[in-house]
């Protein structure tokens, strides 16, 4: 889907936190895309573990609570979560088939399986899981069995627009950049009434000193999050 820059929930519940960081890059011309993902949570002791694109530009490394594991093929454990890095696996896009595999599979508790494809400076996920014990929600929808509410504009209806700074995982935000890109999107492809209705939500979801770049960034999740882009 289309975002605009930012850290987002990709799975929120009491226990298990998995979050997602979407990011610009030249070869998606300023759209977003996944640059890192963490997850943390009692359900794994509340460690917090982070992987980062290959490329030293976008962070180069996996972190678990912040110090640098898996240099190198292997595997890792804590807190109930394996980790095992490789180079096997089936790619979600075969169009990456040309470049080296880096793949960071996560056995997690919960019988939540993670797998974390790296490449010079974005990530694919792929999560496998069943619902989990008193709801979830999240940029992978809420696993109640109907799609019609997992909709980018519910999602953010229930769960707000970026996350919360009380709740982030990563020890820092990123810098939201609004592309010229999006402002071409915005302008020509939202429709009247979707931006008038984005606009009236953003007003409430954001702070009264919102930059016009953040304003500008959350009109174009909820005109555009739920559009594919593949």
């Amino acid at each position: 889907s289309f975002y605009g820059d930012g850290e987002y929930w990709i799975v929120r519940n009491d226990l298990v936190k998995i979050q997602g960081r979407f990011m610009g890059t030249k070869y998606t011309f300023g759209l977003a895309a996944t640059q890192k993902v963490a997850v943390g949570g009692s359900f794994i002791q509340d460690h917090i573990i982070e992987v980062e694109p290959m490329e030293e530009a976008f962070g180069g490394s996996i972190l678990v609570d912040g110090v640098p594991v898996l240099t190198q093929y292997g595997t890792y454990s804590i807190g109930g979560a394996y980790l095992t890095y490789d180079g096997n696996g089936q790619l979600p896009d075969e169009a990456a088939s040309q470049w080296a595999k880096n793949i960071v599979h996560m056995q997690l508790p919960k019988g939540i399986t993670l797998t974390v494809y790296r490449w010079g400076n974005y990530l694919d996920l792929r999560i496998q899981m069943l619902p989990l014990p008193g709801g979830q929600d999240g940029t992978c929808g809420n696993f109640n069995g109907m799609a019609s509410d997992d909709t980018t504009q519910a999602i953010f209806g229930r769960i707000g627009v970026r996350i919360g700074q009380g709740d982030m995982l990563f020890k820092n935000r990123a810098p939201i950049m609004f592309t010229a890109e999006m402002a071409e999107m915005l302008r020509t492809d939202c429709v009247a009434d979707q931006l008038s209705a984005s606009r009236e939500h953003c007003q409430k979801d954001l702070p009264a000193a919102a930059s016009t770049i953040q304003m500008n960034s959350c009109l174009y999740d909820f005109c555009f999050g739920m559009n594919e882009h593949a």
